[in-house]
């Protein structure tokens, strides 16, 4: 029998990654072990730099170098000799791009178990057609609210950030979001050709004409007359109001500073069509035990598996007889829950059942999003691997770590 397979030690000799400095050490195999130092002693050169940098590089030794081009590869480290070295997986702390529509549910892949499970065992009202799965996702055409695009939110101006003092006059600035400079006095010269007293607080102009000077689409064009003892000549300018001003900004400015002035005056709130899933209406008339797919995505994931269990828990001889029209016993769905309870159990047992299928990505701290890859990987079913992790309990409470 080979050495290496029996030998429960990987060996390192001569490491010098970085900051190590020929390092000799002997590494327990199946067995948890962690590295720990100051900052800076080299505990992620050992453990990412050298014991995975050379674990990838065997691995991809034995793939076709025409296929090898197409991987991302780190080079090889800097140690004399390891043995007994099995396949290792590392899982670091990058969070990657951050995306607004990037979820608990996206990253472990229970939400495509629980698009199927509404879409084939989901309880529809009467006459409705049954819905693809797609339609119960809110990253795709089918399914995505029209009004926020899938988002959950809108966003928009609010009148008491567009003018935050309303003791003041238009000609004192009343209206913030307007531009400065040659702009916001363009701006001033329309409104007061436009018959508006620029001069009268904002608190005490009619309501009407306040929000039309926030919120209306028209553009009416004035001639505005040349100072006096100036060469200028007169000119026609054009009105924009708060709102289209900025959405303009921050549609098509180029101006990072410019567009950052605009956010300041934009409020994002939940979608008053969907009420924050992202969802259309139709789909949010599917349920299943009681609940949409929303509400399901709200939950707890340990109020989640309480609801789903006694489904799983059925047995398929009962699943195959049923006849409800609902769905919602039936053998598909007795299967489905199945396979979402058991990963969602693994979760559990990594401490994250307080956090929800529709908790955003960008929210997650580096050690919650690590050990939602780790559940992953433990569902896989691959043995004889060392993983490689990198703080994984960094940002949780110590409660849950």
């Amino acid at each position: 029998m080979d050495k290496d397979a029996t030998d429960p030690f990987v060996h390192v000799r001569g490491a010098g990654e970085n900051n190590l400095r020929n390092i000799d050490v002997d590494v327990p195999r199946d067995a948890m072990v962690a590295f720990t130092g100051v900052s800076g002693s080299g505990k992620s050169s050992l453990a990412f730099g050298t014991l995975y940098a050379e674990a990838q590089r065997r691995y991809f030794e034995s793939v076709a170098p025409y296929a090898r081009r197409l991987l991302q590869q780190v080079g090889a480290p800097h140690v004399q000799e390891i043995t007994g070295l099995p396949p290792a997986v590392a899982l670091q702390q990058r969070r990657g791009s951050p995306s607004s529509r990037s979820t608990v549910g996206t990253i472990t892949t229970l939400s495509n178990l629980l698009r199927m499970l509404y879409s084939r065992a989901g309880t529809y009202p009467p006459g409705a057609a049954r819905l693809e799965a797609e339609s119960f996702s809110p990253n795709t055409a089918a399914g995505a609210c029209p009004e926020c695009h899938g988002l959950g939110v809108v966003h928009d101006v609010a009148e008491d950030l567009l003018v935050p003092d309303p003791s003041l006059s238009i000609r004192e600035g009343a209206i913030a979001a307007w531009p400065g400079a040659w702009q916001g006095a363009n701006l001033r010269s329309v409104v007061n050709g436009l018959g508006i007293d620029i001069d009268r607080p904002w608190r005490r102009l009619r309501k009407r004409d306040r929000d039309w000077l926030l919120y209306t689409d028209e553009q009416p064009s004035v001639y505005i007359e040349p100072e006096e003892d100036r060469v200028d000549y007169g000119y026609q300018g054009k009105f924009w109001s708060a709102r289209k001003h900025v959405m303009h900004v921050l549609a098509d400015s180029k101006s990072e500073k410019m567009r950052e002035r605009a956010l300041r005056f934009v409020r994002s709130v939940p979608c008053p069509e969907c009420h924050g899933s992202g969802l259309r209406p139709e789909a949010l008339a599917v349920t299943f035990a009681g609940r949409s797919i929303a509400e399901i995505n709200a939950m707890p994931l340990t109020e989640v598996v309480a609801l789903l269990r006694p489904v799983a828990g059925r047995s398929e001889a009962d699943a195959t007889t049923s006849t409800a029209r609902s769905g919602e016993t039936t053998e598909v769905a007795v299967r489905i829950c199945g396979d979402l309870v058991a990963r969602i159990d693994v979760l559990l047992d990594l401490g994250l059942g307080y956090l929800s299928l529709g908790r955003r990505s960008t929210t997650l701290s580096p050690g919650e999003a690590q050990r939602l890859r780790i559940a992953s990987q433990l569902r896989s079913g691959l043995f004889g691997v060392v993983y490689v992790l990198d703080e994984p309990s960094a940002g949780l409470h110590p409660a849950d770590a």
